[in-house]
C-alpha cells in the first residue's frame, strides 16, 4: 500500500525509529567525529571550549583532549599523500612480483636468439676465431 505521493505506507511500529540504531551514512568527516563524541558521552558545551561547533578541528581537539583515538586526517603536500601512522607495510611475495606471461615471452625470445646465432655462426665468424666443431654420431655396432 502506498501513500498519495508514491512513498510506501508505514505502520505506527516503524515510525518510532528513536529506539533503533542506524549506521552513519554521511560521508562528511565532521559528522563521524560528532557521532563518535556523542557515543563517548561528550556534549556540545564541552566542544564549544575548543572552537566553533561547525569546524572539524574543534571536534578533533575535543576527542584528542579526552584521550580518545580517532582516525587522523590524511594530509596532502605537493601532490604527495602522507600515510596515516597506523598503516603497516604490506609484504609482497614472489608470485605477485613476477609477471609469468612476460617471463615466458622473454625466455622464448632468448632461446630463439640463441638458435639464430648458432645457425648463422659460420657467416658471422669470418676470421675463424672459434673453429667449427663437427660431431658425428654412429648408430649401430662396428663389424
Amino acid at each position: 500500500m502506498t501513500q498519495g505521493d508514491g512513498r510506501p505506507a508505514r505502520t505506527i511500529a516503524t515510525l518510532n525509529t528513536a529506539a533503533t540504531i542506524r549506521p552513519m551514512v554521511s560521508r562528511r568527516r565532521i559528522e563521524h567525529l560528532k557521532q563518535f563524541a556523542y557515543d563517548c558521552n561528550l556534549t556540545n558545551d564541552q566542544a564549544r571550549t575548543f572552537g566553533k561547533l561547525t569546524a572539524t578541528a574543534t571536534w578533533e581537539k575535543l576527542l584528542f583532549a579526552h584521550g580518545l583515538e580517532f582516525e587522523p586526517k590524511i594530509e596532502t603536500n605537493d601532490n604527495t599523500v602522507a600515510t596515516a601512522s597506523h598503516e603497516s607495510q604490506r609484504q609482497i611475495n614472489l608470485f605477485e612480483w613476477i609477471d609469468f606471461g612476460q617471463l615466458l615471452a622473454v625466455s622464448l625470445a632468448s632461446v630463439g636468439f640463441a638458435v639464430l646465432v648458432l645457425t648463422l655462426w659460420p657467416r658471422i665468424n669470418p676470421l675463424n676465431l672459434f673453429p667449427t666443431i663437427k660431431i658425428q654420431i654412429q648408430i649401430g655396432g662396428a663389424k
